[in-house]
Parts: C-alpha cells; structure tokens; sequence
C-alpha cells in the first residue's frame, strides 16, 4: 500500500510543478525497477479526475 500512495504523491507533485530532486530520484529508481505503468495509469486516472471536477465547477457555476 505504500508503493501506491507514493506514486500517487510523485503524480501529484508533478501535476502541481513541485518537488524535490531527492523524490525525483527515488522515482526514477522505481520506475526502473517496476516499469513506467503505475505512474501512467495514476496519471491518467488523476487527469481525468481533475477535468471532471472543472466540468462540475463550470456546470455549477452556468447553473
């Protein structure tokens, strides 16, 4: 469960445009060593998240 939460936090770091070079390196080391697919899979559920929750906002807003 803590692998999980990890790439939730470096997708999130990332999508934000912070974080430390530290955590950037234990990602690249565990990418290395899992594959890119957790990060792909977070980032692309995470993506989808964030434009649903503008579309609500917007219909919200135009309600």
């Amino acid at each position: 469960m803590k692998g999980v939460f990890e790439v939730f936090r470096a997708v999130a770091s990332a999508m934000i445009g912070v974080g430390k070079k530290k955590d950037l390196a234990k990602d690249f080391e565990s990418t290395e060593k899992n594959g890119p697919w957790p990060y792909i899979i977070v980032g692309l559920l995470m993506t989808a998240l964030f434009i649903g929750v503008i579309v609500a906002a917007v219909k919200l807003v135009l309600a």
